[in-house]
C-alpha cells in the first residue's frame, strides 16, 4: 500500500502504483496509472522486432477469412448447405481449396515466426508475403480447375521449405557456442 490508499507493484523494471478505484469517482480516477501506460511504451522494441511478422499474420488471417467467405459464397450459388460438403465439381473444388489452405496455415505461421524471430524478420516476412500470395493464387487456381492448383501449389512448397530452412539456419545459430558464433560471421565475411 501507499500513502494515497492505492497499491503499488514491480513489473519489470517498472514500479505500478494503482489507486484504490472508487464507484462514485470521477473516471479519471478508473484509468490506467501513468507508470502502467509508460511500462507499456516500453514494449516499442519488441514491438519494432516483430512488427513484419505481426502484419504478415495479419494478412494471412484476412486471406483464410476470405477464403472461408467464398466457399460460404459458393454453398449459396451452388445450394450446399452445411454439413453436407459434396455437390457440384465446382463447388467442391472452392471447398477443397479452402480446406487445403486452412491445413497449412498452422505451419506456416508456426515457421514463418520461428524464422523471424531466428534468422531475420524481414526476410521472413517477405518469404511470408510470397506464400501468401501463392495461397491466393492456388485457391483460384484450383476453383478454376484441378490442374490450375498446381504451378501456385509447388511455388508455395518452396517457400514454406525456405521458411522451414530458414528457422533450422536461424535456431542452429541460435545454441552454437559464443566462441563459434564469432567465428561464423568473420569467415563469412572473408568469403564475400
Amino acid at each position: 500500500m501507499n500513502a494515497g490508499g492505492g497499491e503499488q507493484r514491480q513489473l519489470g523494471g517498472a514500479l505500478l502504483a494503482f489507486k484504490n478505484p472508487s464507484p462514485r469517482g470521477p473516471p479519471s480516477a478508473r484509468l490506467p496509472p501513468a507508470s502502467l501506460l509508460q511500462s507499456w511504451g516500453d514494449m516499442d522494441g519488441l514491438q519494432e522486432e516483430v512488427a513484419l511478422l505481426a502484419t504478415v499474420t495479419l494478412f494471412g488471417v484476412l486471406l483464410q477469412a476470405y477464403f472461408s467467405w467464398q466457399v460460404i459464397t459458393a454453398r449459396r450459388k451452388f445450394k450446399v448447405s452445411p454439413p453436407a460438403t459434396s455437390g457440384p465439381p465446382e463447388f467442391e473444388r472452392v471447398f477443397r481449396a479452402q480446406a487445403n489452405c486452412t491445413e497449412y496455415f498452422p505451419l506456416f505461421l508456426a515457421v514463418l515466426w520461428v524464422a523471424g524471430i531466428f534468422f531475420h524478420q524481414g526476410v521472413a516476412a517477405a518469404c511470408g508475403l510470397l506464400y501468401l500470395g501463392a495461397r491466393y493464387r492456388y485457391f483460384h487456381g484450383y476453383a478454376g480447375s484441378a490442374q490450375g492448383r498446381l504451378a501456385p501449389l509447388y511455388f508455395g512448397a518452396r517457400v514454406l521449405w525456405l521458411l522451414v530452412g530458414l528457422s533450422a539456419l536461424g535456431l542452429a545459430f541460435h545454441f552454437l557456442p559464443v566462441s563459434l558464433k564469432t567465428l561464423i560471421p568473420r569467415r563469412l565475411r572473408g568469403w564475400l
